[in-house]
């Protein structure tokens, strides 16, 4: 299903930076360097937003003097131009944009996500109703040089030495691989290291008025396209598998998958963003342009999975059905040699009345890409040999949760149906169906374990091929 113009969501709009009236103003008249007292640098690396370093004085009591912040979008809860209706709370949006130096509360909303906080009710007191970009720096300095709230005092130390824990691996893993150009600090996606026909896509000066034949859909809403060749791929694989190899921490992507590591602990926090801003941004703006965060992905999650077949011993064989906790979903196969791919099962979206209908089931290949919405629930059927991993990103929009926090427009994934209806075997999660048990006994449990473990026939595999390397 290629979407229209015409569906295009005056939300949509209201949550992009590039139609908020105050990012725009702060981004397009910058102060000139170093006019700003503790801003390190000050940049608007695109309009309506404004990127910034940080400079706190010795006496904070954060982990780090230095901490990168973003500026632009649309604030938490509504902005100036009233565009969710109320009254103004935060006029614009102003995060922390590193997994690294994550803050304690501030009195705020909880991250969005490992890459960044949302500032809360105290910062916004110290500032007028339209700040400035000083005025903006002030008010962060000053929130963060306060002492903390000793009936909180624990918690922020033990926050500070988390970060400091985490700051450190990072450091120790780029010294043992000082030559990986993936690690650096600087590090970004190179359009030369990208499928031809998507770079040639994505430096094109305006969006084509359809989705270029390169990028299939084999299931609604769900879109397959060539993304990294081969190289990358081996890459990205061995900075992975190297630092598995060290002693040093590791935490686990997420609650179901109990084998990978997430990427932006490791030290490919740079280029994931990269990732999000050049690649998947754009690409959400086209597939998904019907979406009230379609134009204002700013931050994710970024994380890779492993799955292993039961000969090699213990691993992930399969995951169970679920939807993401994302706006869109970004799933690539790195892969292994040799493996036997399972396919990526598709239902309907959560909070629709067919979500746990099947849609169909996609190959997974070396270098190629699936892009879903988050609420698109989905699942990985066996794995039939080898293994196989993957790097998934869940790119979210800070905006568009604020938004929804504040109850100015419905959650992405709310359940607005009542389970029930039709259900496809298939498609039932034992972790988050609370009628699992039940529909299985009414339905053929043989059958519907025998079409979660089967070798899958890929939509372009028309010789009935089972498995794709």
């Amino acid at each position: 299903m290629v979407p229209s113009s015409a569906s295009t969501s005056s939300a949509s709009k209201a949550l992009s930076p590039t139609s908020h009236a105050l990012s725009l103003s702060l981004s397009s008249s910058l102060p000139s360097p170093g006019s700003i007292a503790h801003a390190h640098s000050i940049f608007s690396p695109s309009p309506g937003l404004v990127s910034l370093v940080l400079d706190l004085p010795a006496r904070s009591p954060y982990s780090f003097q230095r901490y990168p912040i973003s500026i632009g979008g649309p604030g938490v809860g509504n902005d100036l131009d009233a565009s969710f209706g109320g009254p103004p709370r935060r006029p614009v949006q102003v995060r922390f944009d590193n997994a690294l130096v994550s803050v304690a509360d501030l009195d705020g909303q909880q991250c969005v996500d490992d890459t960044g906080a949302v500032l809360g009710a105290r910062f916004w007191e110290l500032l007028p109703g339209s700040p400035t970009v000083p005025q903006i720096v002030a008010a962060l300095v000053e929130i963060m040089c306060a002492p903390p709230d000793p009936a909180g005092a624990a918690a922020f130390e033990a926050g500070v030495a988390f970060t400091r824990a985490k700051h450190d691996a990072v450091a120790d893993f780029r010294k043992l691989h000082p030559g990986n150009p993936l690690l650096e600090p600087a590090a970004a996606v190179d359009p030369d290291s990208l499928a031809p026909e998507l770079a040639a896509f994505l430096s094109s000066p305006s969006p084509p008025p359809s989705i270029p034949p390169f990028i299939t859909s084999p299931s609604p809403g769900v879109y397959r396209f060539p993304l990294f060749p081969p190289s990358l791929c081996a890459s990205l694989l061995s900075t992975v598998d190297a630092y598995e190899a060290t002693d040093l921490p590791k935490r686990r992507p997420n609650t179901m998958n109990n084998h990978g590591l997430v990427l932006t602990e490791i030290g490919l926090l740079p280029y994931a963003t990269s990732l999000l801003r050049t690649v998947i941004g754009p690409l959400a703006r086209v597939l998904f342009e019907g979406e009230a965060f379609a134009d204002s992905l700013d931050c994710h999650h970024t994380f890779s999975v492993e799955y292993r077949a039961e000969e090699l011993g213990n691993g992930d064989r399969n995951l169970d059905m679920h939807h993401d906790s994302s706006e869109v979903t970004l799933n690539v196969c790195l892969g292994r040699e040799g493996f036997l791919a399972s396919g990526l099962r598709f239902c309907g979206e959560f909070g629709a009345a067919d979500h746990r209908r099947s849609r169909g089931t996609v190959a997974h290949e070396v270098g190629t890409a699936v892009m879903h919405l988050g609420r698109q629930r989905h699942g990985a059927d066996d794995i039939a040999g080898g293994e196989r991993v993957n790097l998934i990103a869940w790119a979210r929009s800070s905006s568009f949760r604020a938004a929804a926090a504040f109850g100015h427009m419905a959650p992405d994934g709310y359940p607005k149906e009542r389970e029930g209806g039709e259900v496809d075997q298939a498609c039932l999660s034992r972790a988050n169906d609370a009628d699992y048990e039940e529909k299985v006994k009414r339905g053929d449990r043989a059958q519907a374990q025998a079409e979660k473990k089967r070798r899958f026939v890929p939509f372009d595999a028309p010789g009935g091929k089972s498995c794709n390397r």
